[in-house]
């Protein structure tokens, strides 16, 4: 199973072999160079009649030190073993066989590698135009045409605001989403919504028995209404007997309290959105648990499950029960229906994968729910909806969840072998990621811990402190401006700081890093954009045709390096399920491009000519940081 887990598999559709084929030859100008040494290396290696032991794409690396080369082959330490010559004489044989041409400036071998050295001026005029031509679709490659992925990412139950935590998983899930949008795949983004569950009950029961309510947004209100009622629970039998039958209900699926239920939950739902509205966030659809459990799938898949021989039933102290059996998968047993006939969670969510593949009969009912600010149509799953099958139907589903649940979705996407479904178990990924945490532990519902954390007051902290230093910056500008830029840096630097760390890293939440407004952080990158425009604008025209061999300083030549490689970094970061690398380049790229115009003049440069070139490398930095930003989901200013 190790291909379900973050940082062990890829979506294999995004192999090299089937982007090499479909983009443009414009699309990907660092892919244009990787894929000319790759092309001399095979060459040399049949010209010199040796057989490399692997694929020669797995064996190329960028060099740490940039005066190595810009890449590098270690196929030579692998050719050792086997022909038992030394690294040193078999890179020298293939260095001497490569003769530079296109992109190849220079071949070079150096202590066992095969260094090469990319042709500057020949990259900067591939590069520059491809991504003046492109402009907004710079970094977009068409390797996911005609297939449908989709994305389960937040799936909060309802019954709390969002803390920073929740905010964590919608942030990669919803920059996962535009990651693959941005490589052609048809995106549909889904939010399980789990209104069955013992939570939903307590909350109920605090909502009708708590008679003064703190006065809050709907979802802080039933997030503190929860916290008071486990205060009581323990002390109060009568308050236990009510949710046990409020639960007793919402399994039924019927009846007054299971209404009551939906109706709370669905309020809880409206004040989440109103969060992730303001983060930038957008649903395709909400699915919910209750509708799943009333629609027949579950019991079709029970059905199709007791035809094989993993299902069996439960004796001794499991007697009654329904045993899914998993050993011939490499993981344990799962019990899918207790004994007293009610299913577990697993199992509805076994029922869901199938029916995201568009794998069941039966299905679900689907109704208009609303618009998000960026014109995305929300839809919802409704018992008075109408059927259709523009929803699911998925070729790849990848499910944003905690690291914690790394088992049950084992059971899942094992479930899937079991049913001979082999397509769709080997393109079912878990997106699993490691939690937020406070400095002082993990957060908790029960405890409140998330007061003060929740997303809303997170940004509304993050807005205050840019308004600060907006105001600082431009103490002349408008009210409105400083508002308006003061939201959109505070919005994007609590979603970098949600993105910029691998997924499986665990984040320990801290104010001064969130909203450092100075390195490594969306406010230092949109700060650079703004920047390059302020610079364009000044300049006034950007001038016409210009040579490309007037880069000379080494800042030029990185930047330039660094621009060409963003089709490269969207292409890993969707084949790796890696969304955080987007962000990890734009920090690099905006590090880079002031470095740059630190040592660069660029209207003032000392000839018409060079002054055209830098001008043009400004409008390609500021177009790659721009497009790099809504990459993240984050707006990138022309002032600040």
């Amino acid at each position: 199973m190790s291909q379900k887990i973050i940082g062990r598999g890829a979506i294999k559709l995004l192999s090299c072999a089937n982007y090499m084929v479909l983009r443009p030859m414009t699309a990907n100008p660092w892919g244009e160079f990787k894929d000319e040494v790759l092309k001399a290396l095979a060459a040399a290696l049949s010209q010199l009649g040796w057989q490399p032991p692997k694929e020669l794409k797995q064996m190329l690396e960028e060099p740490p030190d940039p005066s190595l080369g810009d890449l590098a082959t270690t196929v030579c330490f692998e050719l050792a073993r086997t022909l038992h010559k030394s690294p040193t004489w078999l890179a020298a044989e293939i260095a001497q066989a490569i003769k530079p041409s296109g992109l190849i400036a220079q071949v070079r071998a150096t202590n066992g590698y095969v260094n090469f050295f990319v042709d500057i001026s020949k990259l900067a005029k591939l590069t520059l135009r491809a991504i003046e031509q492109a402009d907004v679709k710079y970094g977009h490659l068409p390797i996911g045409r005609g297939r449908k992925a989709i994305i389960e990412h937040t799936s909060v139950n309802p019954t709390k605001p969002l803390h920073i935590g929740h905010g964590r998983n919608a942030v990669i899930g919803d920059t996962m989403a535009r990651i693959l949008r941005a490589l052609g795949y048809e995106v549909e983004v889904q939010n399980y919504i789990d209104d069955m569950g013992l939570q939903v009950a307590q909350t109920l029961c605090a909502y009708q028995t708590i008679k003064k309510k703190p006065r809050a947004k709907f979802d802080h209100t039933l997030g503190m209404l929860y916290i008071d009622i486990h205060r009581r629970l323990g002390g109060e039998p009568e308050l236990e007997r009510y949710v046990r039958e409020i639960l007793m209900e919402l399994e039924r699926g019927e009846g007054r309290l299971a209404r009551m239920a939906r109706q709370l939950s669905e309020r809880c739902v409206k004040a989440n959105l109103q969060t992730t509205d303001r983060l930038n966030i957008s649903y395709d659809l909400l699915v919910w648990e209750s509708d799943i459990a009333r629609s027949g799938i579950l019991q079709e898949v029970l059905a199709r499950l007791r035809q094989t021989p993993y299902i069996v039933e439960g004796t001794g102290e499991r007697a009654g029960t329904l045993i899914l059996r998993l050993s011939d998968f490499g993981i344990e047993d799962k019990v899918l229906v207790r004994s007293d006939g009610t299913a577990v969670y697993t199992a509805r969510d076994i029922a869901y994968q199938l029916w995201k593949f568009g794998r069941t009969k039966a299905g679900l009912l689907f109704k208009y729910h609303s618009k998000r600010p960026d014109g995305t149509r929300t839809y919802t799953t409704s018992r008075g909806g109408k059927l259709s099958r523009k929803f699911g139907q998925a070729d790849e589903v990848i499910n944003v969840i905690g690291a914690e649940q790394k088992f049950p979705q084992q059971v899942v996407f094992s479930t899937l072998m079991a049913l001979g479904l082999k397509s769709e178990y080997q393109n079912s990924h878990h997106l699993a990621y490691e939690h937020v945490w406070l400095p002082t532990g993990k957060f908790s519902g029960r405890r409140g811990t998330w007061v003060g954390y929740s997303v809303d007051e997170v940004i509304e902290e993050a807005v205050q402190r840019a308004y600060v230093e907006v105001d600082k910056r431009n103490p002349d500008a408008s009210e409105k401006f400083k508002r308006c830029v003061a939201e959109l840096v505070g919005v994007g630097a609590v979603r970098f700081s949600l993105i910029q760390t691998s997924p499986e890293k665990k984040v320990v939440f801290k104010w001064e890093e969130a909203l450092n407004f100075e390195q490594n952080s969306a406010p230092a990158v949109q700060y650079s954009h703004a920047r390059a425009c302020s610079i364009l604008r000044k300049a006034g025209k950007l001038g016409g045709k210009h040579p490309y061999d007037k880069f000379e300083l080494p800042e030029e030549q990185k930047l330039i390096k660094l621009l060409a490689k963003m089709p490269e970094v969207v292409r890993t970061a969707g084949e790796k399920l890696q969304p955080n690398m987007p962000a990890l380049y734009a920090a690099e790229l905006a590090l880079e491009f002031n470095k740059f115009y630190e040592v660069a003049p660029v209207i003032e440069a000392e000839t018409v000519e060079l002054r055209g070139a830098r001008l043009h490398l400004v409008n390609c930095a500021r177009i790659v940081l721009r497009n790099a930003l809504n990459l993240l989901g984050i707006i990138a200013p022309k002032s600040m």
